[in-house]
């Protein structure tokens, strides 16, 4: 899986009670700082579009906690092993043992 945009968010993950965003899918991962809309961020193979037109998932990620919003693409057990992924990445590490939610349901 890649992952990019980390560069983006480091100060953010440094500092207590950030609120930071993702857009990923089974191929790759962007995050980026809270300010910006899941549906502007756009790289190559990657999409978040309104009314799950695009092809990725949005998520909210604040200490300890993954927040995932539904995709009519994307059943539990895939987004749970889209996470198991992404978060056994080494890049990864400051978010290893975070919470992930799906439509509300803890999926890890």
């Amino acid at each position: 899986m890649k992952v990019s945009g980390l560069q983006s968010i480091s100060s953010s993950i440094a500092a207590e009670g950030y609120f930071v965003k993702c857009v990923l899918n089974v191929s790759a991962a962007i995050f980026f700082p809270g300010s910006i809309q899941h549906r502007d961020m756009k790289h190559e193979g990657v999409s978040y579009e309104d009314d799950y037109r695009g092809n990725a998932m949005a998520a909210t990620i604040t200490p300890g906690m993954i927040d995932v919003r539904f995709h009519q693409a994307f059943a539990d057990g895939a987004v749970k092993e889209i996470f198991d992924r992404l978060l056994a990445l080494p890049e990864m590490s400051w978010a290893k043992g975070f919470t992930v939610r799906y439509q509300g349901r803890v999926l890890r």
